[in-house]
């Protein structure tokens, strides 16, 4: 006897149907992680350079726009490696899920197979001890030969009657003969069918350590990435703000939680489509957000173009280099949507509704005159300029929106 537990035939069968749709997922999942794997190499690569260039740069002067430049190239290798990693991540948990479903199912299997047999098995001892009882009791007894009860018989009648009886025995013995050969057939022929499966559950067990191994290292080069992404990032805003005495232009400094920033470009797209539309569905929007506007200063001074800085990186409006608490004046009527004060992203900004699709935004506020709701008119003073949120230094960050998307605001000045 196995003393492991063992699974009947009509149970394997589902069972392979099971493990076969699981193995082609793994199939697909194992190519995916692949994929991330080397994704993930590729962009290391490119951070090796990048540092390469940095270290060459850093010989020379840190305190330049190309080493800036540099460094937040850097930065945004490696939050996509960050990112790359956070998939591989999942794609391991889901793979790992998986297989601890699997190991669970195929447990559940077995002990219930188990069982099965125990019953079958039962059920052949069971017969075959009646059955060797039987073959004793007529070696015991010294049963005549079936020659010898036949001719014993009184007359032709008896003689057929014996027949019978011989022939019915006969068959009866045979019969229960082959059910137990049978019977032991089909308990051998899923002993040896679980093995098989007991074997691949300790494959499977072991590939989930392997697994959970491989996630733990993920998680390491996680959090070591995010503590280098933090280190370059506060040496990417400390320079810029050092720069700021260089150049006009006031970049916004590096936010490493995209979380939260995307949360706030949900929240102004969602707003700009809703208050144009009524809907809240960006599908919905058909304004054509035409109309001119005026400029959101006293100066027509720009320091920041759309849709890049002067080193590439992307710059989604346009800045007005203006002193901490100039004025910020509405570029066109229409009701204020928007009205937050943040100590990250645009900082203290307002956004208003032009109707059509229409919107416009203004931030890095160092403080807010109006209220959510409140109808403006053009030229009216809704803000103070500052240097809010991830500001490198005082301005009016701008911005043109049609139907809650992004545009060039000069083409509406």
């Amino acid at each position: 006897m196995f003393k492991s537990k063992y699974k009947c035939i009509s149970l394997l069968m589902s069972l392979v149907l099971v493990l076969t749709s699981f193995s082609f997922g793994m199939t697909a999942q194992a190519a995916s992680t692949s994929e991330l794997n080397s994704k993930r190499n590729k962009i290391q690569s490119e951070i090796d350079d990048t540092q390469k260039k940095l270290n060459e740069l850093s010989a020379q002067k840190k305190e330049t726009e190309e080493y800036v430049a540099a460094l937040r190239s850097k930065i945004s290798l490696l939050q996509d490696k960050i990112d790359n990693l956070e998939s591989e991540k999942s794609a391991l948990q889901a793979e790992i899920d998986a297989i601890q479903t699997k190991i669970t199912n195929t447990e559940n299997e077995i002990i219930a197979a188990q069982k099965e047999i125990d019953i079958k098995q039962a059920e052949f001892d069971a017969s075959y001890e009646t059955y060797c009882q039987r073959l004793k009791a007529m070696y015991v007894s010294g049963a005549a030969s079936n020659l010898e009860v036949l001719l014993t018989s009184s007359d032709m009648s008896a003689m057929l009657t014996r027949s019978q009886m011989i022939k019915s025995v006969a068959e009866k013995d045979s019969a229960v003969l082959n059910d137990l050969m049978k019977k032991m057939e089909e308990i051998e022929a899923q002993k040896q069918d679980l093995e098989i499966k007991i074997k691949e559950l300790g494959e499977d067990k072991a590939n989930l350590e392997t697994d959970k191994q491989e996630l733990q290292s993920r998680l390491d080069e996680i959090n070591a990435s995010k503590s280098e992404l933090d280190a370059e990032a506060a040496e990417c805003n400390a320079l810029m703000q050092k720069l700021n005495a260089q150049s006009s232009e006031y970049m916004e400094l590096i936010d490493t939680d995209k979380k939260r920033l995307q949360e706030v470009e949900d929240e102004i797209r969602r707003t700009a489509v809703a208050s144009s539309t009524g809907s809240g569905s960006i599908s919905s929007s058909t304004g054509s957000g035409s109309g001119r506007l005026r400029y959101p200063t006293d100066s027509t001074a720009i320091s920041a173009g759309y849709p890049n800085y002067k080193n590439g990186g992307y710059h989604g409006g346009i800045d007005f280099p203006v002193s901490t608490g100039s004025n910020v004046y509405a570029a066109g009527s229409g009701t204020v949507t928007l009205v937050k004060r943040l100590n990250y992203s645009y900082g203290y900004y307002v956004m208003i509704d032009h109707g059509d699709g229409l919107s416009t935004l203004y931030a890095h506020n160092s403080d807010l005159y109006v209220t959510v709701g409140q109808r403006v008119s053009a030229g009216e003073v809704i803000a103070a300029s500052g240097s809010t949120g991830n500001s490198s230094g005082p301005h009016c960050h701008f911005e043109v929106r049609v139907n809650g998307n992004r545009v060039n605001p000069m083409n509406y000045l």
